[in-house]
């Protein structure tokens, strides 16, 4: 079926009945959501819709950080609206490990961005403050500089949230730093969802950080030494708590699809949280960004080094590794890139219903089941599908 040229509607197989429905928009609401009796069978080049994607880590694109200290306004609202063509509605940008005053501007001017422009403001659900309070041991630091390491501090937290206007909903902290129990109540208590990384937290600390209030691994297998005890180690804890929610980086580069297959088994799909750690190189071509590298292979590093500093894939890619290289159906593999995410961060779920936004992907499934976004719509605006958001490997074997 086709949409017959219409502006203000979708005609597409919803996604978990595979039911033809036709979608009615006025501005940037869903009107109406009518069921079309068809019984055809499924085909390859069918049109299917589903709530479009939450991504709760993404440090920017395109050569800007949101955690650079002459981030402007403007540069916010172009990375924001640009997730658009890679199928993201809702994100949280996200700051890693920086001086305080550097952190102080990045989050002000978040929220300068947000309140200058009402788009932009819709689609960013959350700041992400990834550290200060994080490991400054080698490995489990990964890109973030030590010089600005610290420990946990309420007051710093405190000063954050306030630039911020309130904006801050997710704090990544290493729990085994001094006074981070302590933090994490606090924070928690406060409303903000805490959650471990960048941590080589003993399973003793990670237990009383999740007593105390936290509730996601962020990056689980990621931002951690090379080489681990056989068990325990951080990582086995981690998966095995089931008050922790995993975010997982799925883009190929940061976990092989065994390790994949594993954490999501481990923390079953209903805790799992799709994530793009979208670099500030994200969109870039291979070469040399200053202290970060992007490699022929598209990892992005830091430079001289073997260590991830972020990705440069769409959530697109992580639907469609769950899909394909761990079996999950495109329903359960989307829920990981929106129910999920809005779930975890205490917000309603993302669903396609009268009343709610306009906020939808359209996207097909190819041969193998391969996750092909077609367009995104944010409050009724579409935009096509970038090269940037094509699902880049080859079928799972």
């Amino acid at each position: 079926m086709s949409e017959g040229g219409s502006t203000d509607a979708i005609v597409a197989r919803l996604v978990g009945d595979g039911r033809w429905r036709r979608v009615a928009f006025d501005g940037p609401t869903i009107a109406s959501v009518e069921e079309i009796d068809d019984s055809t069978a499924v085909s390859e080049g069918d049109d299917w819709i589903a709530p479009a994607f939450w991504d709760i880590q993404t440090n920017g694109r395109l050569g800007v950080s949101f955690s650079d200290p002459t981030l402007t306004a403007e540069q916010v609202r172009e990375i924001v609206l640009a997730q658009d063509e890679i199928g993201s509605a809702r994100i949280c940008p996200t700051l890693i490990t920086a001086p305080a005053d550097d952190m102080r501007h990045g989050v002000a001017t978040i929220a300068a961005a947000c309140e200058a422009d009402p788009g932009v403001a819709h689609r960013v659900v959350g700041i992400h403050l990834e550290g200060p309070f994080l490991s400054p041991d080698d490995g489990y630091r990964g890109a973030h500089p030590i010089e600005a390491i610290r420990d946990p501090d309420w007051d710093l937290f405190r000063s954050l949230q306030d630039a911020s206007g309130g904006r801050v909903v997710l704090l990544t902290l290493a729990p085994e730093r001094p006074g981070a129990i302590e933090l994490i109540e606090k924070v928690s208590h406060s409303g903000v969802v805490v959650a471990i990384g960048h941590s080589a937290a003993d399973p003793e600390t990670i237990r009383r950080a999740v007593d105390a209030g936290a509730r996601l691994s962020t990056h689980l297998g990621n931002g951690i030494v090379a080489s681990l005890p056989r068990h325990p180690n951080p990582i086995w804890t981690q998966a095995a708590c089931d008050g922790l929610t995993a975010s997982l980086i799925a883009d190929g580069h940061h976990l092989d699809d065994d390790v994949l297959r594993v954490l999501v088994r481990a923390k079953t799909p209903d805790r799992v949280v799709l994530v793009s750690d979208a670099s500030p190189l994200a969109g870039l071509p291979p070469g040399a960004y200053g202290r970060w590298a992007v490699e022929p292979s598209g990892r992005v590093v830091v430079a001289g080094t073997p260590y991830l500093a972020g990705a440069n894939r769409a959530l697109t890619e992580g639907v469609d590794r769950l899909i394909r290289a761990v079996g999950l159906p495109p329903a359960e593999a989307i829920a990981c890139a929106s129910i999920h995410p809005a779930r975890l961060l205490g917000k309603p779920g993302p669903t396609i219903a009268p009343g709610r936004p306009a906020d939808l992907i359209r996207f097909r499934l190819g041969a193998g089941g391969r996750f092909e976004l077609v367009e995104t719509l944010v409050f009724g605006r579409r935009t096509p599908a970038s090269p940037e958001s094509l699902v880049s490997r080859p079928p799972a074997a």
